[in-house]
């Protein structure tokens, strides 16, 4: 675990994009930090009853949410509670039913006591069975006997033991009336024609290819989604490459491939240490031990195939869980460290210091940004009662100066530059061109912004658009020069990138070469993913087509296709209107009918 870590923190300050990294690395650190903390720990002892029942209650609580979110066809009807993905949530419904097992267990002897942890069984297997999950339910199946085992080594009334899967068994029943989408038998196990398993397929390769372009530290924590797009298979247009759907691939992605060496080694602790658990399951240390490993397997297993360590609560509740299992059953040993005593106190304090100032100091600047630049911004109203005349260019400033990898700091000041220079018509400065001096300054800063994003192609096109609008200011042919490289870096990082093909011919057009643009934008057709694409690139088509006539109806279409992707950007799940891309479709037509045109 402490090696784990340790490289958790090397990949992240090798990073060229350290901002996502910094983020994730907080996610990702759950799991060895909590483990390191709690097993060393005399106090999880102590207070790991009451935890204990906290746990059980709040998966009932999450199982319920879930439940209601399927009677009440919240979103798309499937059980996910807090989260945005079925499958995850499957995974965390896994993670706590194998513990909730020894409660049932347990208590046995008290037939009141044993109904309410067997209807808590109940509920939190019902809520798994309805995500339809195959891996999260066949990761289930495949560790039910083990537990089986441990409990039959356990208990004297076996069929205490038996009642679990009868259990199960009828939450499944249960479940299945509450819809055919909750019906685990509906869905498809013919993998090789499973269209959500051929794009899983087509992403590991993708990932594979990530990996072997970039084998020692990776790409940074939390950049698949930024680095994908140019490793992604054109066959593969189904999902929204956030997630490589297998977190061992994605993880050697982006921490390089001694990343899956070393949860490969922590998972084979976690089955050694299992396999002295159940050995040990005839006391209610070992078969409590048993259970938290089984949970902690569960999720491990299901990472082969979805996104599970990407959540902070998983790695949390995991790390806890293996604390736990290692306090019941193995026997502490104390390693000295002689060189340490060496050091005086005043010394080991400010190493201690610097330590946590050097690895504190991104998370609370990227607090403060949330506080002071996002929302309603309730930390700049505090700041103002003691200072009134600060504003959010003096908080954004101040933290990109400290930390100039913060994202929004660096978005707010990309804002205000882009503002200031749509504003600079007209002033002038003594000795120099104030236009041409704040030009250059945001040009810098937007170069800035796009090498800390691995390129990030909608960053580009902002800073396009402002090469073309000022190009007058910039020696002949400089603007469109720069805008032609940056066009060229986006479709490189993202060749499916819409708005880049949009940028490219809006610059054509600016040239002169009206032709070229419509080509550019109908060749891109065959370059796009998405439905949602291809209708923003039949919007610029129409626009130019019909130029220098301007059609109100485009505008208003190009935003709503825009909120679409704001919407998925949120990480929400993504609920149209029904019809909605029908609706639009048919907008469309209308203007290329009037146009006399048709739209690719």
């Amino acid at each position: 675990m402490l090696i784990y870590l340790a490289w958790l923190f090397i990949v992240t300050f090798s990073s060229d994009i350290p901002n996502p990294s910094m983020l994730t690395l907080a996610v990702l650190a759950g799991l060895p930090v909590i483990y390191i903390t709690a097993s060393n720990s005399p106090h999880l002892s102590s207070t790991w009853a009451p935890l204990r029942m906290m746990l059980f209650l709040g998966a009932i609580g999450l199982a319920l949410w879930g439940l209601w979110q399927v009677i009440a066809k919240i979103g798309y009807g499937f059980p996910v509670g807090p989260l945005v993905d079925r499958n995850a949530f499957a995974a965390l419904m896994n993670l706590l039913w194998f513990p909730a097992t020894y409660l049932f267990l347990t208590n046995t002897n008290s037939r009141s006591k044993a109904a309410i942890y067997g209807a808590g069984l109940f509920i939190i297997n019902m809520a798994l069975f309805a995500t339809a999950s195959r891996g999260g339910i066949v990761t289930w199946l495949l560790l039910l006997p083990v537990l089986l085992w441990a409990g039959w080594g356990y208990t004297k009334a076996k069929w205490w033991v038996a009642a679990i899967p009868l259990i199960a068994f009828g939450a499944y029943i249960a479940s299945m009336n509450l819809g055919s989408d909750t019906n685990i038998a509906n869905r498809s196990f013919a993998l090789s024609q499973d269209a959500s398993t051929g794009a899983r397929l087509l992403m590991w390769q993708s990932a594979l290819h990530m990996l072997w372009a970039h084998p020692f530290t990776g790409t940074g924590w939390g950049t698949f989604t930024g680095i994908y797009p140019a490793f992604r298979s054109p066959l593969e247009n189904t999902t929204a490459g956030v997630f490589a759907h297998n977190d061992y691939l994605q993880l050697g992605t982006e921490g390089g491939a001694i990343t899956p060496i070393l949860l490969l080694l922590i998972l084979l602790g976690i089955l050694w240490q299992l396999r002295r658990s159940v050995k040990l399951s005839i006391t209610a240390a070992g078969l409590e031990s048993t259970a938290l490993l089984l949970g902690v397997l569960a999720i491990f297993i299901h990472a082969g195939l979805n996104f599970i360590f990407y959540f902070a609560f998983m790695n949390i509740i995991a790390g806890l869980y293996l604390a736990r299992a290692a306090q019941l059953t193995e026997t502490p040993r104390i390693i000295t460290l002689p060189s340490l005593a060496q050091i005086s106190k005043p010394v080991k304090r400010i190493m201690a210091g610097f330590i946590i100032l050097l690895a504190a100091t991104p998370f609370v600047l990227h607090l403060i940004a949330q506080a002071c630049l996002t929302g309603s911004q309730p930390g700049l109203k505090v700041l103002q009662v003691v200072k009134p005349n600060i504003n959010a260019y003096d908080i954004a400033k101040l933290i990109t100066a400290i930390h100039p990898q913060e994202g929004i700091a660096q978005e707010v000041m990309l804002q205000i530059t882009e503002a200031g220079l749509a504003n600079s018509d007209g002033i002038s400065m003594t000795g120099g061109n104030f236009q041409l001096e704040l030009l250059n300054e945001t040009l810098a800063r937007f170069d800035q912004v796009r090498a800390q994003t691995a390129n990030n192609p909608n960053i580009g096109v902002r800073e396009v658009k402002i090469l073309v609008a000022n190009q007058s200011i910039l020696p002949t042919g400089v603007a469109y020069a720069k805008a032609h490289s940056i066009i060229t870096a986006n479709l490189k990082a993202d060749p499916y990138h819409a708005n880049s093909y949009i940028a490219l011919a809006r610059l054509q057009v600016a040239e002169g070469h009206r032709a070229d643009a419509i080509n550019t934008l109908q060749q891109a057709t065959h370059h796009i993913l998405t439905r949602r694409d291809h209708q923003l690139l039949n919007v610029e088509t129409l626009r130019q087509l019909a130029a220098p006539k301007i059609i109100p109806e485009l505008d208003a279409i190009e935003k709503k296709l825009h909120a679409v992707r704001s919407d998925s950007e949120t990480g929400k799940p993504l609920i149209l209107a029904p019809h909605f891309s029908e609706d639009i479709d048919a907008q469309l037509q209308a203007i290329a009918n009037g146009l006399n045109v048709i739209p690719k």
